[in-house]
């Protein structure tokens, strides 16, 4: 993610600002979700609020940013997977940094739960482009037959969400890498042949064009 200010001529101390209160957003999304303050981010970053609404015009304008980073890594997550000689292998390693992303990033989770249009375009646009990413994922398992034909690219993208609540269950504690177990189960039930027919629809898509 660009970590300095697009307008040419600007001073070296507001590019480090503008890094710092990209480093802070990040940071204090991925903890407490979208709900912080302006102030906690500032404060975080070193600098005043002021400095914020100069660099970034609004807080929201801030979240917009760092949240978009976010999809442009995953965008060249799914990239890189389509490259993978096995289509399961890319497959299988996106959806594992999916997860793994919903779950170093609470704000990220949040935004992606989101079936409402987004509020940006530019976020309609990556939205577009990692579910058509996920259909060629989808498309290359299928064509080698590593992955069951009943399971969709919607049912893989709903499942990368599966490892946000796996932590505890009836006093049993999964640790702090459970959640790659669960979701490597999840892959191995995606892959063909499947025993047991999938009930219920398709999961729908919400394409805000």
């Amino acid at each position: 993610m660009p970590d300095l200010d697009p307008t040419p001529g600007v001073r070296a101390d507001a590019r480090r600002n503008r890094r710092q209160l990209i480093i802070a957003t990040r940071e204090a999304i991925a903890s407490r979700g979208l709900d912080v303050s302006a102030l906690d981010i500032a404060t975080a970053a070193g600098v005043g609020v002021g400095t914020l609404y100069r660099r970034f015009g609004t807080k929201e304008a801030l979240l917009d940013y760092v949240v978009l980073g976010h999809y442009d890594e995953l965008l060249d997550t799914a990239r890189a997977c389509l490259e993978r000689a096995d289509p399961w292998d890319g497959l299988a390693e996106f959806v594992m940094e999916l997860a793994g992303a919903h779950r170093d990033s609470r704000g990220l989770a949040e935004v992606t739960a989101a079936c409402e249009k987004p509020p940006v375009p530019e976020r309609t646009q990556r939205t577009i482009a990692l579910q058509d990413a996920v259909i060629q994922l989808t498309e290359r398992a299928h064509a080698a037959g590593a992955l069951r034909a009943d399971v969709t690219w919607q049912d893989i993208l709903i499942c990368s969400r599966a490892a946000l609540d796996v932590d505890h269950c009836f006093g049993v504690d999964a640790g702090p890498n459970g959640w790659r177990r669960i979701v490597t189960i999840l892959l191995d039930g995606m892959r063909a042949p499947g025993r047991t027919p999938l009930e219920g629809p398709t999961p729908q898509v919400h394409r805000a064009r």
